[in-house]
């Protein structure tokens, strides 16, 4: 962990602490937004993973989508051992079940009974907190936010999203939350006011290549790089070129060519 004004909590993702004065500010809950495909994952989980092996910093992940397996299969892609991490008691994996929440917040919506076994919103900050107080976590990963957005009333949307961030603001780990971003959509998204911090990842095709790009949109209390930087998904997880930029002439670091793979190496 980095010193200065605050106490910094490094990511350990080649090339983004350059862009954010060498890591976030302790305890900050930061959003990490993006379409599918984006990395948004990836990028959590590495956050997570570099946590533990480089930093010894234990870890959380919350996830509502996917399984527990089926994420530790996944990340054998990086070679992230996550099976042996949790058997350290180094790191957790949670399945919050956006089915069971869904029900629940809809009994509640026509004033029916729900059942007590069902996962409410206090059930879900509750198996938190239980999981980062057992292993001393200091590292949380939320996926995804959007989950939560169940409702149709906006007021209902944002009272429930205030009500989680603000909780997890109390577990006193730096949280990352990722949440999705629809292209073209100008929803009003409460979560990004909310957080402290907002990272976007995005993809699009230029010349018919797939083409990534990070931006920090806000960074409270940092001084943060306002550039669109380009970022590559490697075997070894996200890569970012903190120097080069998309107008730049570094935009070719996307090109998989073996003429290219030398762009990789020059900001690892």
């Amino acid at each position: 962990m980095l010193e200065g004004p605050f106490m910094r909590v490094p990511t350990g993702i080649p090339g983004f602490d350059e862009l954010i004065e060498g890591g976030f500010i302790e305890d900050d809950v930061i959003l990490l937004t993006g379409g599918p495909g984006a990395g948004k994952s990836t990028f959590g989980i590495q956050y997570l993973y570099e946590g533990v092996t480089r930093y010894n910093e234990p870890g959380v992940y919350v996830t509502f989508d996917e399984s527990p397996a089926r994420i530790m299969r996944n990340m054998w892609r990086h070679n992230w051992d996550l099976e042996r991490l949790i058997k350290e008691n180094k790191l957790r994996i949670i399945r919050a079940d956006p089915l069971k929440y869904s029900r629940y917040i809809k009994r509640s919506m026509v004033n029916e009974r729900a059942d007590a076994e069902e996962m409410t919103l206090e059930g879900v900050l509750n198996q938190i907190y239980q999981n980062v107080q057992k292993i001393g976590a200091k590292r949380l990963f939320i996926d995804s936010l959007t989950t939560l957005k169940i409702s149709r009333d906006p007021v209902d949307i944002r009272f429930i999203l205030l009500e989680f961030i603000k909780n997890i603001e109390g577990l006193y780990c730096t949280t990352l939350i990722s949440s999705e971003n629809k292209s073209g959509s100008d929803t009003f998204n409460v979560e990004e006011y909310l957080a402290e911090g907002v990272i976007s990842l995005n993809v699009s095709r230029i010349g018919g290549e797939k083409m990534r790009s990070i931006e920090i949109l806000k960074m409270r209390g940092v001084k943060h790089d306002e550039s669109i930087h380009p970022y590559m998904i490697t075997d070894s997880g996200i890569v970012i070129d903190p120097h080069g930029s998309l107008l730049g002439q570094k935009a070719d670091v996307f090109r998989t060519t073996p003429q290219k793979k030398e762009h990789i190496d020059e900001f690892r």
